[in-house]
């Protein structure tokens, strides 16, 4: 069948084979591989949007923990942060609550300022553990200002140490 045919036509014959081979091949596999190596680089990029979002929540969260620390946890009435400030400090045998003060409220810029002043009474080792202790450990209020104050009690010449804390929590006004 092959003997009767030229050279130019065994060549022409050969090359349309080839071409349909290619089409065939191409359909068949290359523009699968293609599609697939689409799809894999699509998901690559779902992938890293994805990681990068956690990471972006991960640390929108860790800003939120510091900013709850720098002002002071929100969604908290001063009534309960008050309560709270008291349950802290009468945890400790070794101080005694000297005074504390009644809410101040105060409004400035959109934001509501609530302070809490509290006096603790007692040896200067006890009192440094526990203004330690509500900076490391209290959650509901941020310290803002510390005062060690020494009175000499001339009736009894002894002398009485005290600390003044003031907390204040920061609140967006309504």
């Amino acid at each position: 069948m092959f003997a009767n045919l030229t050279n130019k036509q065994k060549l022409l014959g050969i090359l349309v084979l080839g071409v349909l081979l290619f089409l065939a091949a191409n359909k068949r596999s290359y523009q699968v591989t293609r599609q697939a190596y689409h799809q894999v680089k699509e998901l690559e990029n779902k992938l890293s949007y994805v990681n990068s979002t956690t990471t972006d929540i991960s640390r929108t969260q860790a800003e939120l923990e510091f900013y709850d620390k720098i002002i002071g946890k929100q969604g908290v009435t001063p009534e309960e942060i008050q309560q709270e400030i008291l349950d802290f400090a009468t945890i400790y045998d070794q101080v005694t609550v000297s005074n504390l003060d009644e809410i101040h409220l105060a409004e400035s810029n959109g934001f509501s300022i609530i302070s809490n002043q509290l006096i603790l009474e007692g040896d200067f080792y006890s009192l440094l553990e526990v203004v330690y202790e509500f900076e490391k450990k209290f959650k509901f209020s941020n310290i803002v200002s510390i005062s060690f104050v020494k009175e000499k009690e001339y009736r009894t010449r002894k002398n009485k140490l005290t600390v003044k804390i003031i907390f204040q929590n920061y609140e967006k006004s309504n």
